[in-house]
């Protein structure tokens, strides 16, 4: 299996590329990213930095002869600073890459989003209802990659995930109230996945 990983830098996609790189199913693994990982000597994985804004121009080799891509790019609207630099994010930066993987012919793209994700929710944007444009860009970005006509689409919706080390301090305290999935073994589900879909089944 020869896999692209985007949003390689977050819990699942660091995840993704550690265990992608341990599999002897995993031939190659090709990270697009917006900055360079470190402490990843594999011989096996290639970096591809780039302006996300020119995904689909800058990492078209990326995508050549993959056989899946692993897209769990996201971001937070704290950290992207207001709503339109998170739609950016969490949905046009999804849209560019499966149009991306698409056009290079890449036969399954799995996705990353989040239970509740709904594309017919309000395009509401005040910082109060945050849940609600969460929720509809989630919902649009699974849209967006069913649209692109993939031979495999899979999408995976977890509720709470344990980030480990690099959880927030909000998300430690509802961690040990709610149910959660490691994001190690989201990780691991999403490549059982994608093995299922590259390995001929016996007829």
């Amino acid at each position: 299996m020869k896999a692209v990983v985007i949003g390689g830098t977050g819990a699942v996609g660091s995840s993704l590329i550690t265990q992608l790189l341990s599999s002897p199913a995993c031939e190659s693994v090709r990270a697009v990213l917006r900055r360079e990982l470190t402490g990843e000597g594999s011989g096996k994985l290639k970096q591809y930095v780039i302006d996300l804004d020119r995904l689909a121009q800058d990492a078209s080799e990326a995508f050549a002869g993959a056989d899946v891509c692993f897209c769990t790019i996201g971001t937070t609207r704290a950290v992207a600073g207001s709503a339109e630099n998170f739609i950016k994010v969490d949905l046009e930066y999804v849209t560019a890459a499966a149009g991306a993987a698409k056009s290079a012919g890449v036969p399954h793209f799995s996705l990353l989003t989040a239970a509740g994700a709904n594309a017919s929710l309000p395009d509401v944007r005040w910082k109060l209802l945050h849940g609600v444009l969460y929720a509809r860009c989630k919902g649009l970005a699974e849209q967006a990659v069913i649209n692109q006509g993939f031979s495999h689409a899979s999408i995976f919706r977890p509720g709470l995930i344990d980030r480990g080390a690099s959880a927030r301090s909000s998300e430690k305290l509802v961690l040990h109230i709610l149910s959660s999935i490691k994001a190690s073994d989201l990780a691991a589900a999403m490549i059982t996945d994608a093995q299922k879909m590259t390995t001929p089944q016996d007829l």
